[in-house]
């Protein structure tokens, strides 16, 4: 017998998640990485200030050197596990001596960001507490829970990192990475939870999936290079500097995205119309044709943080939604 309870707080968790990209791209748009420059408080309170009138005079100086502090006990933890390069990168990183000027309006978008993360550990965690029914029944569904829950509980950690490294590149990216393992066990636990056979899928549409799920892969990661790459650009440069300036990486970025939006449209026209793939394929294809139209638009100042925030929800959408059709050609076993 399917358990209601744990595939409705799967759902939920794996919402909630996905809500985490939503949220984590306005973050991003809109700068607010250290909109909160400490953690896990925000300006040293639980609940944000509302005027920078509230703080003390020397708050820059004083939360730079706490964030400073926090990141030489983290790098010598690096050096402990072996990590020694990765430790120099971020102590040699200019980054993190910036000191951040309080507004208003970034540090409640972090905190809610911060909010929802915290949602999210609760509700991950009693969908893991409700999973141990499967133990002797279905064990696959809570070691894909449980992974899921401590892939979201890394994500919180590598939170914490990220704020205290002053948003260092390579951090950041591990940490949004970090998200989309926790969706995609989170996703495989439902598909075994579920106890569905779906529709049988032939060995050619199979091809074209894993050829989607490969490409969509491909294109998040180069995504996050873009990411990296455009942090580092001057402000104020026009667009056919900042192209110039994220040169091959954004070009192959728009490559594969002209690719997958073309794999995309092959896999809904040849899926078998009316089936699971189908109805899912459809909505991939819009996904691509509105990253293609959002992506150059970062580029343009005037368009630049709306750009991000939908491109970034899109291509967490395209990944999260193929690797779903994926799950699909997984053989499920029939219950009694």
């Amino acid at each position: 017998m399917k358990n209601i309870s744990y595939l409705k707080l799967n759902w939920l968790s794996t919402f909630l998640i996905f809500m985490l990209f939503v949220i984590g791209g306005l973050v991003r748009s809109t700068g607010s990485g250290m909109g909160c420059p400490d953690w896990p408080k925000c300006f040293g309170e639980y609940v944000p200030p509302i005027s920078e009138n509230e703080l003390p005079a020397d708050y820059e100086a004083y939360f730079k050197d706490q964030r400073l502090k926090k990141t030489e006990r983290f790098t010598a933890l690096l050096d402990l596990i072996g990590f020694d390069e990765k430790a120099d990168a971020i102590r040699n990183d200019t980054q993190i001596e910036h000191s951040h000027q309080f507004n208003v309006v970034k540090a409640y978008i972090e905190y809610i960001n911060r909010l929802l993360g915290a949602l999210t550990g609760i509700v991950v965690f009693i969908c893991f507490l409700v999973s141990l029914k499967y133990v002797r029944s279905n064990p696959i569904v809570l070691w894909y829970t449980l992974a899921g829950f401590i892939f979201v509980f890394i994500n919180a950690l590598l939170g914490a990192i990220v704020v205290h490294s002053n948003l260092i590149g390579s951090i950041v990216t591990i940490h949004f990475i970090a998200a989309f393992a926790s969706i995609c066990f989170f996703l495989l636990a439902r598909r075994y939870a579920l106890m569905y056979v779906y529709d049988t899928v032939d060995r050619k549409t199979k091809q074209v999936g894993l050829l989607m799920m490969t490409l969509s892969t491909i294109q998040v990661i180069l995504g996050a290079e873009v990411r990296e790459l455009y942090d580092l650009l001057p402000k104020l440069g026009t667009m056919a500097a900042k192209i110039d300036g994220l040169y091959p990486t954004v070009q192959w970025h728009a490559a594969y995205g002209a690719i997958v939006l073309v794999v995309s449209i092959y896999q809904f026209i040849t899926a078998q119309k009316g089936t699971f793939i189908s109805q899912h394929s459809r909505w991939i294809m819009f996904m691509c044709i509105g990253q293609i139209l959002w992506g150059p638009m970062a580029l343009l100042e005037s368009t630049e943080s709306i750009s991000k925030l939908f491109h970034i929800t899109l291509g967490a959408g395209i990944f999260v939604l193929q690797f779903y059709i994926c799950t699909s050609y997984l053989q499920q076993r029939k219950k009694a």
